[in-house]
């Protein structure tokens, strides 16, 4: 009596616990789901909003020199400027990985036609479309590429082949 009784406890134990891995084995699905899908929905607002360039340091100099000097205003001095920039299109994202900031929101970390490395911090929802809202400082970058908006945006979706979606876990 007494060894089907622990026989019995231990098939619920085991029944027990097949259901709850399969349960948090489905959650973990749905989680990489999700990640896959703000990564798509990322790539295409970098894609359509943003542009590299870079920028002639010697003419740049010049320029700060003149400018100085008193010999240009500071808007001929940002036109100037602005005018040696040499734009490039993004043709690659690649995402490197995630973390978790101290202010609990998720940091997706990318890499931008191989050269531009940026990190973006998801924390607030927009209440109309339930995505993420994504802000990109315009300008930054250590150098040579830097990070800018398009004059003009795009609503065209960048394709599969041009994301290198990253898989793994949140760091």
């Amino acid at each position: 009596m007494k060894k089907r009784l622990w026989l019995g406890v231990l098939l619920v134990v085991i029944i027990l616990g097949g259901i709850g891995g399969k349960m948090y084995m489905d959650k973990r699905e749905e989680d990489r789901q999700e990640l896959l899908e703000i990564q798509k929905d990322l790539a295409n607002y970098v894609y359509n909003n943003y542009r590299l360039y870079t920028t002639n340091d010697e003419e740049t100099d010049r320029f700060t020199q003149e400018y100085s000097n008193g010999d240009l205003t500071t808007e001929e001095y940002v036109e100037k400027v602005v005018s040696v920039r040499k734009y490039i299109d993004i043709n690659k994202i690649e995402f490197t990985g995630y973390s978790i900031s101290p202010m609990n929101s998720l940091v997706i970390y990318f890499t931008v036609n191989d050269v531009y490395q940026e990190e973006v911090g998801l924390n607030t929802r927009s209440a109309e479309t339930d995505k993420f809202i994504y802000r990109i400082a315009s300008g930054r970058g250590n150098g040579p590429y830097f990070i800018d908006e398009k004059n003009e945006k795009q609503e065209i979706g960048i394709s599969d082949d041009q994301i290198i979606y990253y898989t793994g876990g949140i760091n």
